[in-house]
């Protein structure tokens, strides 16, 4: 109760002092807000405002300054010219120069060009010049609150000479708003003057860059706090303060230099479509601002960033009740502080009053890096730091009564420890009888002299049997020499290891394997024998031999899908130059023999490849939603005919079978390969047996459709099941065999989100377990037959974009065959070079999906941006999991897969061109 007292104290000390805020804490206040607003980061510019420096570069060009009227003009010429959107000239026209007036106005008339004025204050001795700035049409919109809306106010305006305020677009008032510390945080938006309301020259530089038709501002009591522009919302503080949200130290906008401008040496495109604000930079010609971003930060780049805020929306506000939550925030981690220091220690007390700083902070900084709202961490800093101190010394007295009489009550607790102990002896041999893991105890010459209930389980042993027995006894014999050299390096007080991991022998002949904590018991520093806890650890040396296996099976699919990904590449231009050679030469011309026999090796190469992009999971499919029965049903047909009479092939289908989603081709080659194999192992004949069920598994009762293919053949041994589904395994004959078939079944089965089991006894028979995950589709949704378009050539212009030279060589020269003009592009810079200089239009776009530099779909996007009409084919040696999780795609992903043939090709260009033909038809 003391210490939260004496917390409350100290918070309630702190909000007076901040309810007052003397100057000190003012000070203090300011500059952590300017930290807080260096940690939420500077923003980043709108790309919408460029700096036109005239700087020291510019005056050794031009001349001192003041430049003529007639060189600002024609700076402001060049820059529209450049492209700006806008010019906003910094500078004050207070002087009348009727021989240069004229040229200027004549310059900047009908042109977005904002020029400033400055406002006259209480005490100042600036003279001024007719002025007849119209002022600005403002609408309010008050919150019922009574009482005039305090504006920043002004005595009177120094104006821009009356023939420029005539001819520009707009004038804006220069004045910044340093604190009383000189360190410039404000801007002022609107001021007031003689009643009525003036924009400042960053708030009419954005009204004519975005033609805004209509300006509110919301006040209340408080003041204006939030500027609308048509739709862009600025929040504001009292007196129609913008909160600069500064971009860092210098040249965070681009720049450029008046001289170059005027010189003709200016950027190309820096000044497009921007806000160009022209203002001095060079030494000594205008006396630059101290911000909390920069400590000398010239005029200029003061007003780019009021402008840049403006834009985005982009600035920081203090809400008007901002402070009672400052205050309530100090209250509240005051509070934590008391309760996080009367419950721990002095170190835990300071590091969680640490913390609290840290969250503080990190909220406050968080908060106005989100949404500009500016509070400040400094009074619930101060109160956290104030409440440590007196709060641990408060926490201290209290634990020290409290140590006093925890002593009076450990000489009562001592009396009782005897019975304590006697009690914990008895709880401490049920815990050791009752433990999953077996203990035992022995002596220096090996004999057990313990063991639990859990040993004598393992070992078929009853209580009392373990006398004079030795671990040895239990151990496998290759282990025994190992066992007994550690136990007695150990008794020698030698060093050796105490975990470990060995094979023990039940009385049944199984293995087990165990896991050992060993350690040495000394009595009177005498080595007595040694403590072990036993666990048994074979079933989880099992899962590890099934990671690895998982492991290496994922390395091997991941390198055979890579290889064959480059393999497709070549087949493409072997398969389609074959074909080529085949139309050239007559059957009877030796070299038609030729070029059919390396077609042949071709393809033959092509559906290896299949297979290894099949076992690598990463070829493209047409999964549907399938019945698994009707599936087995039509092959077994074609089964009967493969096998032989000497095999009995019976099907066992269940009639509850729910639907999977798989490729249909995929699946009867997993049966093709299954039942093929189940023949190879029985070369005198026997039986094999195709069944489905469905299986339910698991807490979520997840639904499982079963695949089982078994056979009576010789069966497998455990040397065999441990590579059976690695690639190029076999157990065939030199030959007969590529060892790919279990492998492309492992690729395809896990493809469909689902797992294969096996299981096999050596001359009994092997049984091939399929599971298979059920969707909830209904036959309804069993997929139609796709019909497929003719091949057949054309007119239209399509871009070509391939990396491989001599694919992208051989698909040119096909469609150029079939009619169509082909552009060709070995990768996305290089297209998008070529669609932007080609000055027709462009039908379809051909490419592959993994290009360098460029990602194929990012190509495609690009492209449509210039050609929106066109198409997209893409082609590719696999699909990878950027293309399709799965395998599968999107029904308006057009992918042809590699090798593909010439009429394969021909054919998929003419179906995308006529279908987008049709459905221009129709939208006419």
């Amino acid at each position: 109760m003391r210490v939260t007292v004496a917390g409350s104290v100290v918070v309630l000390a702190v909000l007076v002092l901040f309810l007052f805020r003397p100057a000190p804490i003012g000070d203090l206040d300011a500059r952590a807000c300017d930290l807080l607003g260096q940690l939420a980061g500077p923003g980043h510019p709108s790309a919408q405002v460029a700096i036109v420096e005239i700087d020291d570069k510019s005056l050794e060009r031009v001349g001192r300054w003041p430049w003529p009227r007639s060189t600002v003009g024609k700076l402001s010429e060049e820059i529209l010219e450049a492209g700006a959107s806008t010019v906003a000239l910094d500078m004050m026209f207070a002087q009348d120069d009727r021989a240069d007036d004229a040229a200027l106005a004549q310059e900047v008339a009908g042109k977005p060009v904002v020029a400033g004025y400055a406002l006259k204050f209480d005490g100042e001795n600036t003279g001024s010049t007719d002025c007849r700035l119209p002022p600005l049409p403002l609408a309010f919109v008050t919150s019922g609150d009574s009482g005039a809306p305090p504006f920043f106010q002004a005595t009177g305006v120094v104006c821009n000479v009356p023939p420029v305020a005539a001819s520009i677009a707009g004038s804006g008032f220069l004045n910044a708003a340093p604190d009383h510390d000189g360190i410039l945080r404000h801007v002022p938006v609107i001021a007031e003057y003689g009643n009525r309301q003036y924009p400042s020259l960053a708030l009419e530089a954005v009204e004519v860059f975005r033609h805004v038709a209509t300006t509110e501002l919301d006040v209340s009591r408080g003041g204006a706090w939030r500027l609308h522009l048509d739709h862009l919302d600025d929040p504001l503080e009292p007196k129609s303060v913008l909160r600069l949200r500064f971009r860092g130290s210098r040249h965070q906008f681009p720049c450029i230099s008046a001289g170059d401008i005027l010189s003709g040496h200016a950027p190309q495109d820096l000044l497009r479509n921007k806000i160009a604000v022209v203002g001095g930079s060079a030494a000594g010609m205008e006396s630059p601002v101290v911000t909390p971003a920069d400590s000398l930060l010239p005029a200029v780049e003061l007003q780019a960033t009021a402008i840049d805020n403006l834009l985005r929306g982009d600035s920081f506000y203090r809400p008007e009740q901002g402070r009672l939550w400052e205050l309530a925030l100090a209250a509240l981690a005051g509070w934590l502080a008391a309760v996080l220091l009367r419950r721990s220690g002095f170190l835990w007390g300071a590091l969680a009053t640490l913390v609290l700083i840290v969250a503080v902070w990190a909220f406050c900084s968080l908060l106005l890096a989100a949404s500009g709202a500016l509070y400040s961490p400094l009074p619930a800093t101060i109160g956290l730091a104030c409440s440590l101190p007196v709060i641990t010394l408060v926490h201290y007295f209290h634990e020290k009564e409290r140590a006093d009489l925890a002593q009076q009550q450990l000489l009562q607790t001592l009396r009782h420890s005897r019975q304590i102990l006697e009690e914990s002896e008895h709880r401490y041999r049920r815990l050791v009888e009752n433990v999953n893991d077996a203990i035992i105890m022995d002596d220096v010459d090996g004999k057990l002299v313990f063991a639990n209930r859990r040993f004598r389980e393992w070992f078929g042993l009853k209580e009392g049997d373990d006398a004079n027995l030795v671990l040895e006894n239990y151990v496998a014999p290759e282990w025994r020499a190992e066992i007994r050299e550690r136990h007695n390096r150990r008794m020698r007080g030698e060093p050796a290891a105490d975990h470990f991991e060995f094979e023990g022998i039940r009385s049944d002949g199984t293995r087990i394997w165990i896991e050992a904590l060993v350690t040495t018991l000394e009595e009177n520093g005498k080595i007595t024998g040694s403590q072990a806890a036993l666990r048994d650890t074979t079933e989880r040396k099992r899962m590890e031999a099934q990671y690895l296996q998982s492991q290496k099976m994922e390395s091997v699919g991941r390198l055979a899908g890579g290889v064959a990904h480059d393999f497709n590449n070549l087949l493409t231009v072997i398969n389609g130059y074959s074909g080529m050679l085949l139309g050239q030469f007559d059957p009877g011309d030796r070299r038609h023999r030729y070029a059919e026999e390396i077609q042949r090796a071709g393809e033959r190469a092509a559906d290896l490849t299949q297979n290894l992009l099949t076992f690598s999971r990463k070829q493209k499919v047409n999964v549907r939603p399938l019945d698994l029965n009707a599936l087995v049903a039509e092959a077994k047909k074609m089964f009967e005919r493969v096998i032989g009479e000497d095999i009995h092939l019976t099907t066992r289908l269940s009639t509850d079978l729910g639907l999977v989603v798989a490729d249909p081709g995929q699946l009867h080659q997993v049966l093709m390969n299954l039942v093929v194999n189940a023949r190879d192992a029985m070369p005198n004949g026997g039986a094999v047996t195709i069944e489905t069920k469905t299986v339910i598994e698991g807490p979520n009762t997840k639904h499982f459709a079963y695949l089982g293919v078994s056979d009576t053949g010789t069966g497998l041994g455990d040397d065999v099941k441990q590579h059976l589904f690695e690639p190029f395994f076999t157990t065939k004959d030199q030959g007969k065999g590529t060892g790919l078939g279990l492998a492309t079944v492992y690729g395809i089965v896990q493809q469909c989100g689902g797992r294969i089991e096996v299981t096999s006894v050596l001359g009994k028979g092997t049984t091939f377990q399929i599971y298979l995950p059920c969707t909830a589709s209904s036959s309804a949704d069993l997929a139609k037959p796709v019909q497929i378009t003719p091949a057949v050539g054309g007119r239209e212009t399509l871009l070509l974009v391939e990396d491989q030279d001599a694919v992208r060589e051989f698909t040119a020269t096909m469609l150029e065959t079939f009619g169509y003009r082909v552009l060709r592009a070995s990768n996305g810079p290089e297209a998008i070079t070529t669609a932007e200089k080609h000055p027709g239009a462009i039908d379809l776009l051909v490419t592959d999906i993994i290009l360098p530099v460029m990602d194929g779909r990012v190509l495609a996007e690009k492209l449509r941006g210039i050609h929106p009409e066109a198409k997209v084919l893409y082609i590719s040696g696999y699909s990878d999991e950027r293309i399709g999780r799965g395998g599968a795609f999107d029904s308006d992903f057009e992918l042809l897969q590699k090798p593909f043939t010439p009429e394969a090709l021909g054919e998929r260009v003419r179906k995308i061109l006529n279908e987008d033909q049709q459905r221009r038809a129709k939208s006419k």
